[in-house]
């Protein structure tokens, strides 16, 4: 547990670089109990990072490249016992919600949370109290239903996102803000999406995804 009267050393490792720097941003303010030491970008960097600076908390995202947050998570709780981790993903799916909890992180928040629920959620957890997004609740798939669904209809991680947030009510050029993708890119995968689905238009595939519990 990290002492509530020191300040907490943090890394940070989302391989969005805009997004990297925009924690680090958000959590470095006058009297800010917080400070940024690091900044990975890829799953292989984060272990040896929290080797050389020793962080009291890591700040992870799930899908990064190279090695995955749920491994590097489940190596952070059994070779650095002291570091707390708290997940920063576009993921809601319960299926990493219960795997993350089963391991031990000390929280998780969806990147769509505000600045305030961020602080709250570190601040919590430096008194070593479990933070989870609220939002999370009644939203999730169960935990199996997801993985079935991407091999099922053979969907890459980049395309579960995309569906996430078009069924969040996101329209592409707001997709492609969120996900650091060019317009473009982001219209391709819907093509792609609703190929692989085989429907025609975003409200057939809300119903579609919605039957199948995503």
């Amino acid at each position: 547990m990290v002492s509530e009267a020191k300040i907490a050393t943090i890394l940070i490792a989302d391989d969005h670089q805009l997004f990297n720097d925009g924690l680090r941003t958000l959590l470095t303010f006058e009297g800010s109990p917080f400070k940024v030491i690091e900044q990975v970008y890829s799953g292989s960097d984060v272990i040896p990072a929290i080797h050389l600076v020793n962080p009291d908390l890591v700040l992870l995202d799930i899908n990064l490249p190279n090695r995955n947050g749920l491994d590097i998570a489940r190596q952070v709780a059994s070779d650095f016992p002291s570091v707390q981790v708290v997940i920063i993903s576009m993921y809601s799916y319960r299926k990493f919600v219960d795997e993350l909890k089963k391991i031990g992180v000390a929280g998780y928040l969806l990147k769509s949370a505000s600045k305030q629920e961020l602080i709250a959620c570190l601040q919590n957890v430096m008194k070593g109290i479990a933070y989870f997004d609220a939002t999370l609740n009644g939203k999730s798939a169960t935990l199996h239903q997801g993985d079935d669904f991407v091999k099922k209809f053979k969907l890459s991680s980049r395309e579960l996102e995309i569906i996430v947030l078009m069924k969040q009510g996101l329209a592409t050029p707001e997709i492609a803000i969120q996900l650091f993708l060019s317009e473009e890119t982001v219209k391709t995968h819907r093509k792609n999406i609703y190929y692989k689905l085989k429907i025609k238009n975003l409200a057939e595939l809300i119903r579609f995804v919605s039957e199948q519990g995503i």
